[in-house]
C-alpha cells in the first residue's frame, strides 16, 4: 500500500495521499499528525454526502469526487473497500492525478482480491 501512496506522491503538486476506510479511519498515509486523521475523516464524510446527493439525482454511484479551492484540490477516488484521498496544490495536474488515482484503485482491487 505504501507503493501506491508513493506513486501518487511522485506527481508534481501532490502534497499528501491517504488510503482511508469508508468509515474515515486512516489505513495508510504520507501525512503526519492530526492532519492525517482530520483529512481522512472529512474526506470520507464528504464522499459519503456526495454519494447520497448523486444517488438522489438517479445518476448511479460516485466513483471520483473533486473538491477545488483557491489553495488547491482534494480528490477522492473509490478504491472498493478503501478511499484514495489525494491533496494537491493549485498548480497540480488534475487530470494526471485522476488517472493515477484510477490506477491506484485497480491496484487496490487486485491486492484485496488476493487475500
Amino acid at each position: 500500500m505504501e507503493a501506491i501512496l508513493q506513486r501518487l506522491m511522485a506527481v508534481d503538486g501532490v502534497t499528501g495521499a491517504l488510503l482511508v476506510g469508508k468509515d474515515g479511519l486512516v489505513v495508510a498515509s504520507t501525512i503526519d499528525g492530526e492532519d492525517e486523521e482530520l483529512l481522512g475523516a472529512m474526506a470520507a464524510a464528504a464522499y459519503d454526502a456526495a454519494g447520497r446527493y448523486i444517488e438522489q439525482l438517479g445518476m448511479g454511484e460516485v466513483r471520483h469526487a473533486l473538491f477545488e479551492t483557491p489553495g488547491g484540490t482534494v480528490q477522492v477516488t473509490d478504491g472498493g473497500d478503501l478511499l484514495i484521498v489525494v491533496r494537491c496544490s493549485f498548480h497540480a495536474s488534475v487530470g494526471r492525478i485522476r488517472m493515477e488515482a484510477g490506477q491506484a484503485s485497480l491496484q487496490l482491487a487486485e491486492r484485496i482480491s488476493g487475500y
